[in-house]
């Protein structure tokens, strides 16, 4: 209990007892007296006035006591008031204290993640500082190399001037040999035409051959019958001696003559050579430009295709490393410098959709007919650096037995090209036509539906041929190709145990920047 209320009680207690304790004076036996009558009296009016001064005390303590406790039962209810202020009071100060309680636990914990904090930053300045000095030496080493690089700059510039006006020679001889190959083609037409008529030729020299086989049998009937003349010619003999010396000059006049046509015959069996080589080509040429149909493409491609086999480790989203494997189908196709397989990027570890360092080490597995032998370097095309070709040994190529296929120098001759997947899944054929922004890609036809109604549509990494066999190029996308006519690199990279991950990457941020080159129609 509250101190303060229970003084207040005490109070009231202590002076409800003094209002009912009585302080008067004993009354004393009253006298005897010899006048009973007037004692009597006496007394009785001293005890009224006695009475009503009693009542009159207690009328005034009562009030008094009244007023008291009228004043006890404010002073009470104010601090009643002031007890239940100080309650709430200390029930605030106590939420107040518990909630500074929680703000300096708050506080601790804060200043001790400060203080990690300011241990952590100034580790971070440490190494800054060390990376800051590091940077400072790699700015030196890149000045340096920038230098140097701006020497190769010149000397590249001054190879660029030699390189523009060699492809203007080239361009130059390629128009020439485009004439040619029309030229050579109008004279393909006029060959056909020459081996029809040898043809006819050939069978009015059969219908001769039986003349002269009946000439024969004249010749040898007129040759008995020299016999027969022969004795008479024996008569003749003396006459013939006088005339020997005329006989011995027209000999000789006769052994010139045999001499300029043993000539004759002899450049007569050159041009039946030369005829019988150039028949040979004509029939070459004739049955390699025969159309074939896709199965029998495709066919080509089952039985003389390799497998091209990348293995990887990669980085992967979180900082780790993970081991990927890549392979795709491809086929032998060569050029004057040497035999090739090619495929698409993406079929690869250097996808250009991929972070350009992603890739620590690769290794690269060539499979021709069950032979297997892995490869050091790969070549990323001039034309479209999304394709990769692969430089093939000779002696693997020859050992394989596997039939090359040749590059197709005019595919536009064409109106379809047959595409194959590279994973042989399907293939089928489409039309097609050069783009008008580069004479090295064509555009695809595809379906208006896609691949929802269609039998075949192309895709990305698709292998496009002639309708006679002959290899056009890789699909970029989904409707382009590359032309390919000739194997030049615009990077080679090292793959095995020569790969240099900081290489490659540089490698693949340069093409990147080279494939934003391109024509938009083809990016």
């Amino acid at each position: 209990m509250n101190k303060t209320l229970m003084l207040v009680i005490c109070d009231f207690l202590l002076l409800s007892m003094l209002a009912l304790a009585r302080f008067d004076p004993p009354e004393e036996p009253p006298e005897a007296t010899l006048n009973a009558t007037a004692s009597s009296a006496t007394t009785e009016a001293e005890l009224i006035e006695l009475l009503e001064e009693s009542l009159q005390s207690e009328q005034e303590s009562r009030s008094n006591l009244s007023q008291d406790l009228n004043a006890a039962r404010e002073s009470l209810q104010n601090q009643t008031r002031v007890l239940e202020a100080r309650e709430q009071a200390l029930n605030e100060t106590k939420e107040a204290l518990e909630a500074k309680s929680s703000e300096a636990q708050n506080l601790a914990q804060t200043k001790a993640e400060l203080e990690a904090e300011q241990t952590r930053m100034a580790e971070e300045k440490a190494a800054i500082d060390a990376e800051r000095t590091e940077l400072a030496q790699k700015y030196e080493s890149t000045r340096t190399r920038l230098e140097s690089a701006t020497a190769e700059k010149v000397e590249i510039v001054q190879t660029l001037g030699q390189l523009k006006s060699e492809s203007s020679l080239t361009r130059e001889r390629l128009t020439k040999t485009e004439e040619e190959l029309a030229a050579r083609e109008i004279a393909l037409a006029e060959k056909e035409a020459a081996l029809k008529a040898a043809e006819a030729e050939k069978s009015r020299l059969a219908s001769e051959r039986e003349q002269l086989n009946r000439q024969l049998e004249v010749a040898m009937a007129e040759q008995k019958l020299l016999n027969d003349n022969l004795s008479r010619a024996e008569q003749e003999k003396t006459q013939l001696r006088e005339e020997r010396a005329q006989a011995n000059a027209r000999a000789e006049r006769l052994g010139e003559n045999v001499s300029t046509l043993g000539q004759n015959v002899s450049q007569l069996g050159e041009g039946v050579s030369t005829l019988t080589q150039t028949s040979e080509d004509i029939k070459k040429e004739i049955v390699e430009s025969r159309p074939q149909t896709m199965s029998e493409i495709f066919t080509r491609f089952q039985k003389n295709r390799g497998t091209i086999r990348f293995t990887s480790n990669e980085k992967t989203l979180f900082g780790g490393q993970t081991q990927r494997s890549y392979e795709s189908k491809s086929i032998l196709v060569a050029d004057t410098q040497g035999t090739y397989l090619v495929t698409h990027s993406a079929d690869t570890p250097f996808s250009f959709s991929k972070p350009a360092g992603s890739v620590i080490a690769a290794d690269v597995e060539i499979d021709l007919a069950g032979r297997k032998f892995p490869v050091r370097q790969i070549g990323f095309f001039s034309t479209d650096p999304r394709l990769i070709f692969i430089p093939l040994p000779e002696t693997y190529v020859s050992a394989s037995g596997l039939e090359i296929f040749q590059l197709a120098m005019q595919p536009e001759r064409w109106e379809e090209a047959v595409l194959i997947k590279n994973d042989e899944s399907n293939f089928g054929r489409t039309g097609f036509r050069r783009l008008t922004s580069s004479e090295k890609f064509l555009k695809m036809d595809r379906p208006a539906l896609g691949e929802l109604l269609a039998d075949f549509a192309s895709s990305r990494g698709d292998l496009a041929f002639t309708k006679n066999s002959r290899f056009i190029g890789v699909l970029t996308d989904t409707s382009h190709a590359v032309v390919i006519d000739a194997f030049l690199a615009s990077a080679v990279l090292n793959v095995g145990k020569d790969f240099n991950p900081t290489e490659a990457a540089a490698t693949i941020k340069r093409l990147e920047a080279r494939v934003q080159k391109l024509p938009t129609d083809v990016q």
